[in-house]
């Protein structure tokens, strides 16, 4: 699959020494998904908003701190995006689990208005987190069946549950069913020591039992790395070979380019300016 066109809507492609390590595979275009402050470290820095301003390859989704103001967090991405539109800003990313909330709490539906006013896509960590970063280890809240109430109300606006609602897979499929503004991606998968490592084809068994669970559900599926050396993800070649696995030939494009296109209406745009889709 070098070949195929993609675009890997969950990367952690947070610096200049990450990004250099991700360019080293087939790599296209990348949505990088910035680190809460209290995950980047003197290892680890985040410069997404500069690394996106640079390379034409690269957009943006900044997060939001749900433990902090978030209407002032969203004023400073506003100044921000509007000053430097050549950042490339097409979605906004919450870190459930690691922050404890849910997705339909009140205090968050100042996000969703900002995100309909952008036409920005809004993507959560759902489910189990990583090994390596600071977690409230929220797992109920972060739960799909959250996202599909703001789904519901907000039906402009594009929601992506990362992870499969990992091991939440049949009810994150559930969740999703039936709402075209919902997404998910199995982001994630190949961290070493992770529960879903212990038998990567059981695993990649029961995301197939579930994204099969509908004969459509394939629409809503997005590829997706969850690229960061740092935190030992680093897996390129695992996400093809399991896509091989639960899709058909006919369905590559969808997983790799036009579902990433639907959901991310922001970058869309930007790709039709330069020509690049029509």
């Amino acid at each position: 699959m070098e070949k195929q066109h993609r675009i890997d809507c969950h990367t952690h492609i947070v610096n200049q020494k990450i990004k250099d390590a991700y360019y080293q595979n087939p790599g296209g275009y990348a949505i990088i998904m910035e680190f809460l402050p209290q995950f980047a470290n003197a290892q680890m820095p985040d410069e997404s908003w500069q690394l996106a301003a640079e390379d034409e390859r690269l957009f943006l989704s900044p997060c939001i701190d749900i433990h902090q103001d978030i209407p002032a967090q969203l004023a400073a991405i506003e100044e921000k995006m509007l000053a430097r539109p050549e950042c490339g800003v097409v979605g906004l990313k919450i870190f459930l689990t690691y922050q404890k909330g849910r997705a339909d709490d009140e205090k968050m539906m100042c996000i969703y208005e900002f995100a309909r006013r952008y036409g920005l896509s809004v993507t959560y960590h759902t489910g189990l987190p990583s090994l390596h970063l600071p977690t409230d280890d929220d797992m109920e809240g972060s739960s799909a069946k959250y996202v599909r109430n703001v789904a519901i109300a907000y039906p402009d606006v594009n929601f992506i549950v990362a992870h499969l609602d990992d091991p939440r897979f049949d009810e994150c499929i559930e969740a999703m069913h039936g709402l075209p503004n919902m997404y998910s991606d199995f982001s994630g998968t190949f961290e070493p020591g992770a529960s879903a490592m212990e038998d990567i084809e059981q695993t990649i068994r029961a995301y197939d039992r579930a994204i099969h669970l509908y004969p459509d559900a394939y629409r809503q599926i997005l590829y997706g790395t969850d690229f960061c050396p740092p935190i030992a993800l680093s897996a390129f070649g695992e996400y093809d070979e399991t896509i091989r696995q639960i899709f058909t030939p006919d369905q590559f494009e969808d997983i790799y380019w036009n579902n990433p296109l639907r959901a991310f209406p922001k970058l869309a745009g930007i790709l039709r300016e330069k020509g690049i889709i029509k």
